[in-house]
């Protein structure tokens, strides 16, 4: 958020914007009360549909994460369209929705063990991962615990600035990546810290998103 606002008031402004709502120091709309920001914007979100049709009014598009080359060919078809006849997103309107959706990271998970329950904490979890129809979450302990969620909804749940999907079957922390290496059809393989038994790979339509994850 400071990075944008330092930017904006340094620099001419864009012809377009790509503007993720959650920042890893606040949200956009700081950006936007600080500077004057008079740019077409496609913002980047993981709310929920009904939300993101709200604004849709205001803004030129949204893109839903995670997004690939389509999704930005068509909120780039749209620009170009409505590129001359665009007026700022109401900024009131865009505030209220962010006030009732606001993106909450799971903190805890509730895990069975024989008769009784523990309860752990998301930040104790290195990585989670898909194995024979259930989702195991192994701590930083090297405990290993199943939880009764599917990737997909973890990867909705859980904190992406300390969590990604690296795969279709396997959810990491950042704590838990230890080293990059160039692997077949370029992908990653990934060193985890504890040691997974099987290789962590990420998929060559993620590597990209992957590293500038990291690079943050």
């Amino acid at each position: 958020m400071a990075a944008g606002i330092k930017w904006y008031k340094e620099n001419q402004m864009p012809d377009l914007v790509f503007q993720d709502i959650i920042l890893s120091d606040g949200n956009c709309f700081e950006i936007f009360d600080a500077v004057e920001v008079t740019a077409p914007v496609i913002f980047t979100t993981a709310f929920s549909e009904y939300a993101i049709k709200s604004f849709q009014v205001n803004s030129i598009d949204y893109i839903i994460k995670p997004y690939d080359i389509k999704d930005l060919k068509s909120a780039l078809d749209k620009y170009r369209k409505l590129k001359g006849v665009f007026h700022p997103p109401e900024k009131k309107l865009l505030e209220e929705i962010l006030k009732k959706n606001i993106f909450t990271p799971k903190k805890r998970f509730l895990v069975k063990m024989g008769d009784n329950y523990l309860p752990i904490n998301s930040d104790d979890i290195a990585y989670l991962i898909s194995e024979d129809g259930l989702t195991f979450a192994t701590l930083f302990s090297k405990e290993r615990h199943i939880v009764n969620y599917s990737i997909v909804d973890l990867a909705n749940q859980m904190d992406p600035s300390s969590f990604f999907q690296i795969n279709r079957k396997m959810i990491v922390n950042i704590k838990s990546v230890k080293k990059l290496s160039s692997w077949f059809n370029s992908r990653l393989k990934i060193a985890l810290n504890p040691l997974h038994e099987e290789d962590a790979v990420v998929s060559r339509e993620r590597t990209s998103s992957f590293k500038e994850w990291l690079d943050v």
